[in-house]
């Protein structure tokens, strides 16, 4: 059995019932000479017609990017919403040249049952297929399936002047067929503007809506080893989103920069949906310092005793030292509250230190492979381990390597 996609099954359906409506007003118009139906049966011609090329878009919108069209084919479907939304406005014309013409040619209908019985026919039924076209093209976001379905639900407004015509035809009031036409045909314009107005937006490049935006910049920003967003841009190609953007990151390892560009693809994919692309540009943080956290046995200053053990460490020093020249900028003892638990105490740990935006964690005691390690990994936070004894010679034998540095640079 041939799998055929939703947005292209739809349009399929569309085309067998719009193609049914047509033949059936057309005859029903013939036989009773109602001019409003003749001419609603043309006009759902356009919409077969309209409907094959939407076929025909997504067929060319689904081909795998070429050498010569490496951004593959999506704007087939924008430019395919283009040509429809202009049917949508000859349609409008079409409508206004009948209701004119009915003014002055209006007389009694011949088998007035049989003209109101394909009226609200094609009524109901435009009415359900607009709104099953609609479903699937938001569900599938397709623009080319949410123009047709406007375009149909649009058509269910001449259906309803055409009815409301033949009724009031029925009633002797003939020129109730003509002005429905006429007031109608506003909303066929306006709909057609709107179809519009979406595919020059997409076909230049415009930005997709601030809601989506925000969410992307959201997702972003709540990703451990973002540090800033620079920049961020997100344009809409058929049903398909292209996002580029460039972050500050602390991070110097360029596998772990790499990690975290994926990580921020896999968020975006996950919550925001048909995004076919994101480029991520990262850049280094120009960062005034960076802040360690050591555990502590007690709370006395630089003379505090490294703890041998992380989750159950009385205190955790923290502290910044100035990139620029290796100074100690601040320095505080934050109490362990978890200490004293009897399991989870270590990852508990690790979840507060990450939460204290600590870039590097420096103990005696290894912690690789434990529970607290793939949290502060995954939070892209370093590791050190040390064979000082307490706060003031690991600061101490910082500031000397930094002093080291310096002379090899002079050097």
């Amino acid at each position: 059995m041939v799998h055929v996609a939703r947005d292209k099954r739809a349009t399929l359906i569309s085309i067998g019932v719009t193609a049914f409506l047509a033949i059936i007003k057309y005859v029903a118009g013939v036989l009773s000479g109602s001019i409003a139906l003749v001419a609603d049966a043309i006009h759902s011609l356009t919409d077969v017609i309209s409907s094959i090329a939407v076929f025909i878009g997504l067929e060319i919108s689904d081909r795998k990017p070429t050498e010569e069209f490496p951004y593959g084919f999506y704007k087939a479907e924008n430019i395919v919403s283009l040509f429809l939304a202009l049917a949508i406005f000859y349609a409008g014309y079409e409508i206004i040249l009948t209701s004119v013409g009915e003014f002055a040619e209006a007389e009694d209908l011949k088998n007035i049952q049989f003209a109101i019985a394909a009226a609200l026919t094609s009524l109901i039924l435009a009415l359900l297929l607009s709104s099953y076209k609609l479903k699937v093209g938001r569900e599938e976001n397709s623009p080319s399936l949410i123009a047709d379905g406007k375009h149909t639900r649009a058509d269910t407004y001449a259906s309803a002047a055409v009815l409301a015509g033949i009724l009031g035809n029925y009633a002797g009031i003939h020129f109730l067929d003509p002005a429905a036409g006429i007031l109608v045909t506003g909303f066929i314009f306006r709909s057609g503007y709107e179809i519009l107005k979406g595919s020059i937006k997409v076909l230049l490049d415009a930005s997709i809506d601030y809601e989506s935006l925000n969410r992307i910049r959201e997702l972003t920003s709540e990703t451990p080893g973002v540090r800033k967003i620079c920049a961020l841009n997100a344009r809409g190609s058929g049903k398909f989103i292209f996002i580029e953007m460039a972050i500050e990151t602390n991070l110097r390892d360029l596998k772990k920069a790499h990690q975290l560009s994926d990580k921020i693809e896999n968020v975006i994919k996950s919550e925001i949906k048909n995004v076919d692309r994101v480029l991520i540009h990262i850049e280094p943080e120009a960062r005034e310092f960076i802040r360690y956290a050591v555990p502590c046995t007690e709370n006395n200053g630089v003379g505090s005793a490294v703890s041998w053990h992380f989750g159950e460490a009385e205190y955790f020093c923290i502290f910044d030292m100035r990139t620029r020249d290796g100074e100690l900028t601040d320095m505080r003892f934050l109490k362990n509250p978890f200490a004293m638990l009897e399991k989870r105490k270590g990852l508990r740990v690790a979840e507060l230190l990450v939460a204290g935006d600590v870039d590097k964690l420096i103990t005696k005691e290894s912690i690789a492979q434990k529970s607290a390690f793939y949290v502060l990994e995954d939070a892209y936070v370093d590791f050190e381990e040390t064979d000082f004894d307490t706060v003031g010679e690991i600061i101490e034998g910082m500031m000397v390597d930094v002093e080291n540095a310096r002379e090899d640079v002079a050097g």
